[in-house]
C-alpha cells in the first residue's frame, strides 16, 4: 500500500543521499521545505512495507 511518509535532514547533502539511496522518484516527492535552522523536511509517497535506509547523526 502506498502511504504518505516524511523525514527530516540536517543538510541538503543528507537529503540528497536519502533520495538517491532509497531510489525515491521525483514524482513521489510532494514537497521539500527548509526551516530557519536550515533543517529540511521531505514529504513523499512510499510503500508502507518498505523501511527506508537512514543514517545516524555521525555517519
Amino acid at each position: 500500500m502506498i502511504v504518505l511518509k516524511s523525514d527530516y535532514f540536517s543538510s541538503h547533502e543528507r537529503l540528497t543521499r536519502f533520495i538517491n539511496e532509497n531510489h525515491i522518484k521525483r514524482e513521489d516527492i510532494l514537497v521539500i521545505t527548509q526551516d530557519h535552522l536550515s533543517m529540511f523536511t521531505m514529504f513523499f509517497y512510499g510503500n508502507d512495507s518498505i523501511e527506508e535506509i537512514t543514517h545516524g547523526m555521525f555517519s
